[in-house]
């Protein structure tokens, strides 16, 4: 998985989907560069009313035709997958789709932990308003 300060560690790089029960939908940012304090920070992810389907969208290599034995948890909570695959615009990047549990609901910061056929990811981190 991609982190935004490209060392594998720390925060995702990720951004988020939120689809509204009126089928309107809106993609959202999870970091901002901090000038003040020189580094990047995350922007806290609104789960919104409980009528919204906010989906965290992670991106990263080698796990496309991957999915079948896929296991994903954000904040030790079995986390549904909703895409797995190509990214699409980048030539062999993968996209991981994740549906955020409202659950999650006030949890700060929390470990993404990805599961792909046995073998472990990289933990990243998001925060969760």
């Amino acid at each position: 998985l991609f982190s935004a300060t490209a060392d594998g560690q720390g925060l995702a790089a990720a951004t988020v989907t939120r689809v509204r029960a009126d089928g309107s939908r809106s993609d959202e940012n999870t970091i901002v560069y901090d000038p003040a304090q020189n580094k990047i920070v995350p922007i806290p992810i609104d789960l919104g009313p409980a009528t919204d389907r906010v989906f965290l969208l992670l991106y990263g290599t080698g796990m496309r035709f991957r999915n079948v034995t896929a296991i994903a948890q954000i904040g030790g909570v079995n986390t549904p997958i909703s895409y797995l695959g190509p990214q699409g615009f980048f030539v062999g990047m993968d996209q991981l789709n994740l549906l955020l549990p409202r659950t999650l609901l006030g949890r700060g910061d929390v470990d993404i932990n990805l599961n792909i056929q046995g073998q472990a990811a990289n933990p990243l981190k998001v925060k969760i308003k």
